[in-house]
């Protein structure tokens, strides 16, 4: 769930705004015959005054409780990081509190952060500057290196709806959430390929019929179009393409899957994440993907918005118009600062393709409702309760 509400707001139209309108103009009409114009600006100085607190008040109780909420779900956080690193101290696993490196890999941005900027965009890449990845556990799984590691990183929507109420840093803190990254090592990196390659992505796909989104419809969840074909052509990948608790990315020698929740999963539910990937990395054609193999000596950085290693997926809404949406994590610029975010691109899930000597579409989808996918999420009309 969001810490902030889409509601109406203090001042809507209401039942009860109604009525407390009606005896205000009651109370105008009365002072205005009662005691003529100097009594009805008093009284109208004084409402106004009234209603000005009203607002302030409700917005500061807002912020109040998402401060509230952010503070539970941080200590929620740690407790679950607890259990994590009692579980790397009986299985065979490598327990790492933190890691710089990890996180310059999977989102922390190298920056200046000028202290004199506009507070909006100095508290977003501060934020991106000193992300640190958390909680990591390393071991092997199915003959592959496994990682998995929690990042820290802003829920937009409410971050926008806090900015409004308060100051950019406390509005950053109050929005924060966690990504939980699974990455499988693979052999040796492979051209950029996303999940959602097996999928028509709803409105992306029908807005480039008449607008141009820059980036051919090929190469819009891919680098090469016949290593998407030909790995999507193996039945046991194509069907985790088709699963919207898993989905996922090829980025360089990483194979990656995230979950964004307002406190972490519980150790147990990264564990089945993480084995459920590397079965994927092993369901690979390795035999027939050597060549393929790409040097990522000069991939660029900060990563390209397209090729951001995080895929993750939310429910925004029961429409069966939209069904879910996917969030790409990415370094984006803010404004002409010369600094980046790090944050979320999000598209819409549509339906999946048709792949060319299938003669049927890709293997059917049974939409899952907001909150039913199995963690916990954080953002859009999805739960708060931990995995």
């Amino acid at each position: 769930m969001n810490r902030t509400k889409i509601g109406k707001h203090i001042l809507a139209r209401t039942p009860y705004n109604q009525i407390v309108s009606a005896v205000s103009l009651a109370l105008f009409i009365t002072v205005f015959v009662l005691a003529r114009w100097i009594g009805l600006l008093v009284v109208f100085v004084l409402w106004l005054a009234a209603l000005l607190y009203a607002g302030y008040a409700f917005t500061r109780r807002e912020f109040a409780e998402a401060a509230r909420m952010r503070d539970e779900d941080r200590r929620a956080h740690e407790d679950l990081i607890a259990r994590r690193r009692r579980l790397g101290q009986h299985m065979d696993v490598t327990y790492e509190e933190r890691s710089l490196s990890l996180a310059a890999r999977f989102g922390r941005v190298d920056q200046n952060v000028a202290e004199n900027g506009d507070p909006r965009h100095t508290a977003s890449a501060r934020h991106a500057a000193e992300l640190v990845a958390e909680g990591v556990l390393r071991m092997p799984l199915g003959g592959f290196p496994v990682t998995v590691f929690d990042l820290e990183v802003v829920n937009e929507f409410d971050l926008g709806n806090l900015a409004r109420m308060g100051r950019a840093d406390q509005a950053v803190e109050s929005a924060k959430c966690y990504l939980t990254v699974c990455a499988v090592t693979l052999p040796y990196p492979l051209p950029y390929l996303s999940s959602l390659a097996a999928w028509n992505t709803g409105l992306v796909e029908e807005i480039a019929q008449v607008v141009d989104v820059g980036v051919p419809a090929e190469l819009r969840h891919t680098d090469d179009p016949g290593f998407a074909a030909l790995l999507l052509s193996v039945p046991e990948v194509l069907r985790a393409a088709h699963n919207l608790n898993l989905l996922w990315t090829v980025s360089g020698d990483q194979l990656v899957t995230a979950t964004m929740t307002s406190t972490g999963i519980t150790p147990e539910s990264a564990l089945r994440r993480a084995t459920d990937l590397a079965a994927l990395a092993g369901a690979f054609p390795w035999g027939r993907l050597e060549p393929y193999q790409r040097d990522t000596t000069g991939m660029p950085v900060p990563w390209q918005p397209h090729r951001s290693p995080f895929l993750v997926h939310q429910w925004w809404m029961t429409s069966d118009l939209f069904g879910p949406g996917v969030l790409r994590w990415a370094h984006g610029p803010l404004g002409a600062t010369g600094m980046y975010a790090f944050e979320s691109v999000g598209t819409d899930l549509g339906q999946p393709r048709q792949h060319p000597g299938d003669g049927q579409p890709g293997t059917a989808v049974t939409r899952a409702q907001p909150g039913s996918g199995g963690d916990g999420q954080c953002g859009g009309v999805v739960s708060r309760e931990t995995a």
